[in-house]
Parts: structure tokens; sequence; C-alpha cells
């Protein structure tokens, strides 16, 4: 996971929530439990998460599906379905996994609000906490993100770390400096926030000690 910051709220939200509110708490209607799906306002939510999952962060499209997902379940605070504070993306896979959890008591990990690359670990392709975090242990525990059972988001994980490894071995190998320096601003495009699984390269790389140059 990585830290993001809430965007602005979409114009045919904030023009049209009030009244998607009311016609889904007086007729609630797959129409109208499901109309925060406006492709205005998905947009809004892909452009604000990188086109990626913001738990296990892989990159929504064709082989990955993306559905808004509501922090809060909508069956536990259906005054929530509209609030743009309460959307973010994630894949099918962990939407599924994350279900309509919910804990007051211990809340599922918010990269909105908790500073998450500073709580979570990253060992090759599994995400642990990094202290005795319940919220962390729940949250990585309920999404699988502890397991190589997502067997497909494991082998994707480590085709990443095998790509970022032999761009590493490629950056000690040159001798030639202008090549180094491209090799190196390719290293770093792959840790960037909006990449994906760039949680997982970031640290890798900060463990290799390559400075950017």
């Amino acid at each position: 996971m990585r830290n993001i910051s809430k965007q602005t709220e979409p114009q045919v939200l904030r023009d049209s929530k009030a009244i998607w509110q009311i016609a889904l708490e007086s007729n609630p209607t797959d129409t109208n439990k499901n109309k925060y799906s406006h492709p205005e306002i998905k947009a809004a939510i892909r452009e604000e998460c990188w086109n990626k999952c913001v738990y296990c962060e892989s990159k929504v499209g064709h082989n990955c599906p993306g559905d808004i997902e509501h922090k809060i379940p909508k069956t536990h605070r259906v005054d929530l379905t509209f609030e743009w504070n309460n959307m973010t993306l994630s894949c099918s896979e962990c939407n599924r996994r994350k279900g309509d959890y919910y804990d007051s008591s211990c809340m599922f990990l918010d990269p909105y609000i908790d500073d998450v690359e500073s709580l979570l670990i990253h060992l090759g392709p599994i995400v642990l906490s990094k202290g005795d975090n319940p919220r962390c242990e729940i949250t990585i525990r309920i999404l699988e993100l502890d397991s190589k059972s997502r067997s497909q988001l494991v082998d994707r994980k480590y085709e990443k770390l095998e790509n970022v490894r032999n761009l590493i071995a490629r950056i000690h190998s040159t001798t030639n400096t202008t090549l180094k320096s491209f090799l190196i601003k390719e290293l770093y495009e792959m840790s960037a926030v909006s990449a994906e699984f760039s949680a997982m390269v970031k640290e890798f790389v900060a463990k290799c000690g390559i400075s950017q140059a």
C-alpha cells in the first residue's frame, strides 16, 4: 500500500449525491444503489489512486477489473453510499475478500488517513505488519496479502521483483555513466507512487542502497 491524498470531489457527485441518497432510501433498487458508478466519478477515483487497487497495488484494467470500494461498507452505513471521502478503488479480488467487514474498534487500514508506508513491511511479494498492530493484521489477513493462496498476485509481484533485480544487476555491471543514469532513472520510476507494486519495489531498492541520479 501507498499513502494517498483525497482529491477534489467530482462536480456530478456534489450536484447529485443528496438527490441520489433520497432516491436510494425511498426506493433501494439496483439502479439507485449504484449511481456512484457514474463514469465521471469512477474516472476521478481511478486518477486519484493512480489506476491501481489501494490495497494490493495491482493496476486495474481488462485483466484486473477495478471496483469503487466503500471504505465503510454500504451495508453498515447506507448514508455514506455517495460520500466522496468514503470511496476509493480496489481490484475485484481485494473487494471480494474485504466484503462487508466493519468493526469500529478495529478498522481496516485507510491509506488516506493512516501512514501505511510506515506500518507495513514487504518480504518479497508478502506483506506483513511492522509491529504488533491489530488493524494491520486484520487488513493483511482478510485480504490475504501475507499468503501465497493469492497465486496470481504473488506471481505478478515475483515477476516485478525479477525485473527490478535484473535492472539493478545492469546498473552495477555497466561502466557507462550515461547508461547508468538512464537505468537508475528507470528503477526509480518503478518505485514511484504511481507504479504497480511500488511499495514493494521502493523498499527493495532502498535495501540495495542505490542512490537516485
